[in-house]
């Protein structure tokens, strides 16, 4: 009987933690903007051309920052993807956007970057052609030079910055 109550209990204290961590990691998804519980990220367009704006605001403080990139052939993009990340002792915020299909392009494709911003400031940090499920787990160092080659092609290098810039995506060509 002790046994069976320790069994519901550890599974009502699972349950809870699991339930936990799913508002944690829930986010809203609109077009133009992607929304969590304690951050909002919205892309604007800057001009008719092919830049935009991503402006990330930290609900609680209202830390807010904007940037402006030079779009992939438009100045429309759209949220693809939202995660958190950990690369070279450094909270990330990765933002997957896609880019329209113009007419211009040989056949329909999806036009990806992804762009990384420090977790506590927002500062930009670096940006990579293509979805953040192309981007390796980890950095480098953490993995087996056997492993190397199993990884995605886009791979986290560390550089020793300090306060500045704490990594760049460098692309990798796979076997």
């Amino acid at each position: 009987m002790r046994a069976l109550l320790f069994t519901l209990v550890a599974c009502a204290a699972f349950s809870r933690l699991a339930l936990a961590q799913e508002v944690i990691y829930r986010s809203t998804i609109s077009e133009q903007s992607v929304e969590t519980s304690d951050l909002l990220i919205t892309l604007d367009s800057v001009d008719d051309d092919v830049r935009f704006s991503v402006t990330l605001e930290e609900k609680e403080t209202g830390l807010q920052k904007r940037y402006e990139f030079d779009g992939q052939g438009a100045s429309d993009p759209i949220v693809f993807q939202l995660n958190h990340m950990y690369y070279c002792d450094t909270a990330v915020v990765l933002l997957t956007v896609e880019y329209p299909w113009r007419h211009a392009l040989p056949a329909f494709v999806r036009v990806l970057d992804t762009f990384a911003f420090r977790e506590s400031d927002f500062a930009f940090i670096d940006n990579a052609f293509g979805p953040l499920t192309d981007i390796a787990l980890a950095d480098n160092t953490a993995y087996e030079p056997s492993d190397l080659d199993m990884l995605p092609p886009i791979r986290v290098r560390c550089l020793a910055g300090g306060d500045e810039k704490p990594f760049e995506f460098v692309e990798e060509k796979t076997r």
